[in-house]
């Protein structure tokens, strides 16, 4: 009798540890990078933040400035003060032309800002005198979906961000997610690669996916434990395992 009794009393703490093992999550899981391993040591890593070029489907905003209010009026009227800056701003087809007002379609694909300023004011030079142009990128987004607070599409006006930086856009990763399995989607060419990213790996801001590029889909994929919440009300914890132990002490007594 006794040994049943010690037994029955085995399986009640091992019921215990088993509740408490599937109730919590790795801390692996809930940072975004690990100061572990063969890395604890580095904390400086280099990052060729190469400038990014224009691509198809890009948008452009093209501001003309010369000296001869002619000419300032004439392209003034783009300029209208829309917040809608893809109706203030040159689309880039699919062949990587811009339609330009006189001068018809120049080709700006795979040019930096730059260059492609260059190139524009080159052209308008054949047609006026005295001009000058600012380019800048225009209506970029990155999409985040998946396990975020707040999934979406979101619209920048740098270059590119970073990998961070867009999860902040979404107000970061909430506790269903998985830092160590996020997907990113790039098109390029008309060709769609997908890549996996490890958010928890300190070397990830060296990574050629560190920076995000424009129509960039970042997705934030789910952890596999179970009762995840647990992680974030503990009393829920306390309360589900006092009851499992109560069940067992219950069948116990009807036992005997």
């Amino acid at each position: 009798m006794v040994n049943l009794k010690h037994n029955r009393i085995n399986i009640i703490v091992c019921l215990t540890i088993l509740i408490l093992v599937v109730g919590c999550t790795p801390t692996s899981k809930l940072r975004y990078v690990e100061n572990e391993g063969e890395n604890i040591h580095k904390n400086q890593y280099n990052n060729d933040r190469s400038e990014k070029t224009i691509q198809p489907y890009d948008y452009l905003y093209i501001r003309i400035y010369s000296l001869d209010e002619q000419t300032n009026s004439i392209f003034r009227e783009r300029d209208y003060g829309a917040y809608e800056t893809e109706l203030i701003s040159y689309a880039v087809d699919d062949g990587g032309n811009i339609n330009f007002p006189f001068i018809g379609n120049i080709l700006v694909k795979d040019l930096t800002i730059n260059q492609a300023k260059d190139k524009i004011e080159s052209a308008l030079s054949r047609y006026l005198n005295n001009v000058s142009i600012r380019v800048r990128f225009v209506s970029n987004k990155i999409t985040v979906l998946g396990e975020v607070y707040r999934p979406g599409q979101y619209a920048f006006y740098d270059e590119k961000v970073n990998i961070f930086q867009a999860l902040g856009f979404a107000s970061g990763i909430n506790t269903f997610g998985n830092k160590e399995n996020v997907t990113l989607i790039r098109e390029k060419d008309n060709v769609i690669k997908y890549f996996y990213l490890d958010l928890t790996e300190k070397d990830i801001v060296s990574s050629e996916f560190y920076y995000l590029l424009p129509n960039d889909v970042v997705i934030v994929n789910p952890i596999n434990a179970k009762y995840r919440e647990l992680r974030v009300y503990p009393l829920t914890l306390v309360s589900t395992i006092l009851s499992t132990i109560t069940a067992l002490v219950a069948l116990m007594s009807l036992a005997y």
